[in-house]
């Protein structure tokens, strides 16, 4: 009888001791995660969203600001649950106008050979090093292929995430999370070629009106 309690009690301090190892490890890359933001925020005179923790665990942080007159939202989200959950990194900007304009920016591989046996129209920029690295996609291919200027290339080419505009906004994606100090970098590149993105939706608004 002893015995067993023993060895309830070993296993029950067990369990503790794990789950206690999960919640300080989860805690500590929440207050990570919430430091870069803070810094990457500072950096583009962002505003970090004031969260409540649970269970001294920061949720995903969020920053939002205004940068060249757009609306700029920095967070993350998930996708799919279970051994199958990921977690991703996003920017998004918000042109003033849009005029109906979508696009899609993705690097060329497996996924992109797929769309193309399934139809999907690729825009070829006249750009063999930016043709050969991305899979472009646009309801107004002759426009977005022309607006896609040399400098706004160099820029997207520093970036290994995915561009799209759809529901209004340009948003920049990366799988991760923001305890990364490199992915907080790449994401403060990423303003710029998002801002000039937002500029191409307006441009091309302007010219539907």
């Amino acid at each position: 009888m002893e015995k067993d309690l023993l060895v309830f009690a070993l296993l029950a301090l067990a369990v503790v001791t794990f789950f206690s190892i999960i919640w300080r490890v989860g805690a500590a890359l929440s207050r990570k995660a919430l430091a870069n933001m803070q810094r990457l925020a500072d950096r583009l005179n962002l505003q970090v969203l004031d969260q409540p923790t649970k269970l001294g665990i920061h949720p995903y942080p969020e920053a939002r600001g205004t940068i060249r007159g757009k609306a700029v939202r920095i967070y993350n989200y998930t996708t799919g649950s279970g051994k199958s959950k990921t977690t991703w990194a996003a920017m998004t900007v918000t042109p003033g106008v849009h005029g109906g304009l979508t696009f899609a920016l993705t690097r060329e591989g497996f996924g992109s050979k797929v769309m193309s046996l399934f139809g999907a129209k690729e825009v070829k920029v006249g750009n063999a090093e930016f043709d050969d690295r991305w899979f472009v996609r646009s309801n107004a291919p002759e426009f977005f292929a022309a607006a896609l200027l040399p400098e706004i290339q160099v820029k997207i080419n520093r970036l290994s995430g995915t561009w799209k505009l759809e529901n209004g906004a340009v948003t920049y994606t990366e799988r991760g999370l923001f305890t990364d100090l490199a992915r907080c970098e790449r994401f403060a590149s990423a303003v710029e070629p998002a801002c000039d993105l937002a500029d191409i939706a307006e441009v091309y608004s302007r010219q539907q009106s």
